[in-house]
Parts: C-alpha cells; sequence; structure tokens
C-alpha cells in the first residue's frame, strides 16, 4: 500500500496520484484537515502502528511506499474528551497536544527511517530560513546580505551599505490569512527611504536582505539526488521584479528548460543533504555579473509550474519512484 498525507486541494498530489490509478496502484490518503485521525495502537515489539481516518484503517505493517506532500493531520482527541468532561484546562489540554505530537512524530518518522519503505519527505521539516542560508553559505553557495534587528538606525547602516537596494520578507514560512472576508498575502517588498525615515527606533524583529541586480530567478525543484531547473524571466516585468509570486495572468513570465552548472549542482545537492531533505523547491538567482545566489528552500514547495513549462514529467517520476 501507498500512503500520502497531503492537502485537499494540492493539484501537484491529484496529479501524481492520477499516475497512480493508470498503473493500478494501491493507495491511502489523508489530507490536512478534512478527516480527523485516531491513533488506534502503537506496539514497539511488534513495531506496529495502527490509525483510522474516517473509513480508512492504515497498518505500518502494511506500508511499502510513503510521501509526506504536505499538511499536517488533525486531532480526534478534542471531541471526544470535551464531550465527557466539557471544556479542557489549557494546561492539560496542552500535555494532551504534546502527548499526540509525539506519537505523530514517531508514527512518521518510522516511515521515514525504515530502510524497508519507499520514502518521500519529511513531516517534521519547517522552512528554517536561517539555517537555510547559513548550510549553503557552508556549501559554498552564494547569499544575500542579510540582517535581522529591531533597530531604525541600524537599518538605516544596512540600506545604505547595500547602496540603497533592500528588500525584507518573512523569518519563517509567509503569512497567508483572511480577517473579515479580505486575504492577506506576505510578499518579499522593496523598502524605500521614506519608509525607513517612519519606521520607529525599535520595533519588532525583522529580516531584510541586499536587493539583487538579477537577469533572472531560478526554481529547481530538487527530488532524490534530481535537479529539475527552470528559468523565469520576472525581470522583464515591474509586477513580479521584486516577488515573481506576484504572478501577472495577463502578461505570463517567460519560463524556459534551464542546465545548471556542474559545480552549482554539486553545491545544491550538498546543501540537500545537509538539510536533511530528499526534496524541495528551490529558488536562486542569477545577478548581473553571472553569480548564482541561493535564496531559499521550501520543502514542501509546488513543482507543477516548474515541470509542465518544461516538460520535466516530474509527476510521472514521483508516482514511479512510489
Amino acid at each position: 500500500m501507498i500512503f500520502v498525507i497531503s492537502d485537499e486541494n494540492d493539484a501537484s498530489t491529484n496529479e501524481v496520484l492520477e499516475w497512480l490509478l493508470a498503473r493500478e496502484k494501491h493507495f491511502v490518503r489523508i489530507n490536512s484537515n478534512s478527516r480527523k485521525v485516531e491513533i488506534l495502537n502503537v506496539d514497539l515489539d511488534k513495531k506496529q502502528i495502527e490509525i483510522q481516518s474516517g473509513s480508512s484503517y492504515i497498518d505500518s505493517g502494511n506500508i511499502s511506499s510513503y510521501w509526506y506532500r504536505r499538511g499536517y493531520l488533525s486531532k480526534t482527541y478534542h471531541s471526544i474528551l470535551k464531550k465527557e468532561y466539557g471544556d479542557l484546562d489549557p494546561y492539560i489540554e496542552h500535555h494532551l497536544n504534546n502527548e499526540w505530537d509525539e506519537i505523530l512524530r514517531f508514527f512518521t518518522t518510522s516511515l521515514e527511517t525504515n530502510e524497508e519503505i519507499i520514502s518521500i519527505g519529511n513531516y517534521a521539516i519547517v522552512d528554517r530560513k536561517l539555517d537555510q542560508l547559513t548550510i549553503a553559505r557552508q556549501c559554498g553557495l552564494g547569499v544575500p546580505s542579510t540582517l535581522i534587528t529591531i533597530s531604525k538606525d541600524k537599518l538605516l547602516k544596512f540600506y545604505f551599505k547595500c547602496e540603497k537596494k533592500v528588500i525584507t520578507k518573512g523569518i519563517s514560512s509567509s503569512p497567508s490569512l483572511t480577517h473579515q472576508n479580505i486575504s492577506l498575502e506576505g510578499y518579499t517588498e522593496e523598502l524605500t527611504l521614506a519608509f525607513i525615515r517612519k519606521l520607529p527606533l525599535t520595533f519588532f524583529p525583522s529580516l531584510f536582505q541586499e536587493n539583487i541586480d538579477k537577469q533572472y530567478e531560478l526554481r529547481i525543484f530538487f527530488f532524490h539526488q534530481q535537479l529539475y531547473s527552470m528559468a523565469i524571466f520576472s525581470q522583464e516585468d515591474d509586477q513580479t521584479k521584486i516577488d515573481v509570486r506576484k504572478y501577472n495572468d495577463l502578461k505570463p513570465n517567460r519560463t524556459v528548460p534551464y542546465n545548471l552548472p556542474d559545480n552549482i549542482k554539486k553545491q545544491l545537492i550538498d546543501f540537500m543533504y545537509k538539510m536533511k531533505l530528499d526534496t524541495g523547491s528551490i529558488d536562486m538567482v542569477v545577478d548581473s555579473e553571472n553569480n548564482y545566489i541561493f535564496l531559499e528552500v521550501n520543502p514542501n514547495g509546488q513543482f507543477g509550474m516548474v515541470s509542465k513549462p518544461c516538460n520535466y514529467y516530474i509527476e510521472m517520476e514521483i508516482a514511479n519512484y512510489l
């Protein structure tokens, strides 16, 4: 059996599973927040873990392949205990959260480390941008000058040091939320001197980076030692110049398959190994002097945007691996 954890509306997951259906492979998929997960039994002597999600019963002993694509598994104990005892004391609820999360961590880790199971992804991995930049530099990759500060004065000095070319973005993952029917998305934004001067003397710790003068961007999907690379000519459109995620549907960026230099390939593979990642979407840029600059890697990033324009058929490759 192939076991998949994902989000209900993830198009890439759907396409991989269509390849599995075409091959008549049996799989069970659990989506984040769509069905509650109940942990039935953990037998360390038998090395067996049993869980239930809706009508799906999953015995770890029957899993031959495992793909953690994205999302998190929902809890069941809240509804069970609240029905019996009413509202839970916050301290008790915090403790139960920790208990449940530890069992779940053990469940997913046991699948990811079992040499008899084909495994893709890591349930416990998060973005860790600061670690990424540090490890990328250790692997010989270029990274932007970066500052995290609470000080307006230090930010001003950094701004002039970078020749008035500075951007800001989230330290962890970019926020995405809805408030009063208004969707708010966190993007990378360029700083102006006028904006900085309006800031208070101190503020919440924020990340600032040198704004690279880039020729084009690279989106690289890494999957088990393979690098699928695409160049994005985002600089030709003011809307996508700073953040390519601000898609222009009326005038899409030109994208083409891209062949990375061998030394960059080696450094990226070394980086992913040190990050303990077997899959992820890597963002890089090539600057005006042809230097390759690493920005970040999203362990659960989309790959359809690379696969289809470049005819890489990554979805088929993942299905074949599973």
